[in-house]
């Protein structure tokens, strides 16, 4: 991954986060795996980096199977892990 790759990723997830904020991923890393859960499913790995609505994995997949990684220069992919809202009563 590279380090523009990280700064947009950081604009777009990091405030402010745009409605369309997958598109705009997608848009600006074309050729990467983006992934997208509910962080409850997320049991397994430390996230790269968090951002108030979300967990951010890095993922390599060199190899046959997919594993996490925070290894910036391995990752060839991410997984976007959304944290639901949490609603006052």
């Amino acid at each position: 991954m590279q380090a523009v790759e990280l700064e947009r990723i950081e604009a777009i997830l990091g405030a402010d986060v745009p409605a369309d904020w997958l598109s705009q991923l997608r848009r600006d890393l074309p050729g990467r795996v983006i992934t997208v859960c509910d962080a409850s499913d997320m049991t397994e790995g430390q996230p790269y980096r968090e951002y108030p609505g979300f967990a951010l994995y890095l993922v390599d997949n060199a190899t046959h199977c997919w594993q996490l990684t925070q290894d910036v220069e391995a990752a060839t992919g991410l997984v976007v892990a959304k944290r639901r809202e949490v609603r006052a009563p």
